[in-house]
């Protein structure tokens, strides 16, 4: 059989691994994306060999939550198991920040993604419904963070807050950061780390496997602000077996969507 790196630099698809990506976006932003449609991601999507894709609305940052999610849930309806959901919550108030968590949910969507870009910190009280309801539906919460020691001590806060919640945090390794996030994922069960890191540092993938284990590292994209292939190509071409490989790339998503309370289940 073929190994995973063997199958990529033959540009096919890598089907064998059913590729979960757990951190993509859509919708229009202020960058040129050839093609915005929900069609055309899919179409990305099978090229590289990636069964699914959870994706946040590019207002992610913005008071336009609820208008990006429901041209989420539209892409999620007109490709339903390939493009998943997350609920954008933004903190006007706790209680509608929870209820547009809660709609979403009854959509379909499978998660709760925060953007502390647009200046609001994730313990912000604002955010504090909508993450008990995540806590209580054991949803995947995906936050940003930077490699700051701000990011690091508020993940802290939130993972001990919500026990129940699977905190994935985006760009795991940014800055100086990579050996605070094997420390997070160490301390608390429930966080995951994210590969969706635009720089990609030789043996950094490497790094994250050796400190926190390949069961606490997981495959995310940020397609369309990363190139997919190249974020693949980041697991696919590192120093790891492919059994831990196939554990980042699905594996470990797949146990996250199994253990939140969503129905249906979205992925087979």
């Amino acid at each position: 059989m073929e190994t995973l790196l063997e199958t990529a630099r033959q540009g096919l698809p890598l089907m064998n691994s059913a590729v979960l990506d757990l951190h993509g976006h859509f919708g229009r932003y202020a960058q040129a994306i050839p093609d915005l449609t929900a069609k055309g991601l899919v179409g990305v999507l099978d090229r590289v060999g990636v069964k699914s894709i959870v994706v946040s609305h590019m207002q992610c940052i913005s008071w336009h939550a609820s208008e990006g999610n429901d041209e989420v849930l539209e892409a999620t309806r007109a490709h339903p198991g390939r493009i998943l959901g997350y609920a954008l919550a933004f903190p006007v108030f706790s209680a509608a920040a929870r209820h547009e968590l809660e709609r979403r949910l009854g959509e379909g969507f499978v998660g709760l993604k925060l953007h502390n870009s647009n200046g609001i910190p994730y313990n912000h009280p604002g955010y504090a419904d909508a993450l008990a309801l995540a806590n209580e539906r054991r949803l995947p919460v995906l936050l940003h963070t930077w490699g700051t020691q701000q990011d690091f001590e508020i993940v802290r806060e939130l993972a001990g807050r919500y026990p129940d919640c699977a905190f994935l945090m985006a760009h795991a390794g940014a800055g100086d950061g990579a050996k605070r996030c094997i420390q997070l994922a160490g301390e608390f069960e429930h966080v995951y780390l994210d590969t969706a890191f635009s720089a990609g540092p030789r043996g950094l993938v490497e790094e994250l496997v050796a400190g926190a284990g390949a069961g606490k590292v997981v495959f995310g994209s940020d397609c369309y602000f990363f190139s997919l292939t190249q974020q693949i190509g980041k697991v696919v071409g590192s120093r790891i077996s492919d059994e831990e490989k196939r554990c980042i790339l699905a594996g470990n998503a797949e146990a996250i969507l199994r253990r939140a309370d969503i129905t249906p289940l979205p992925i087979p």
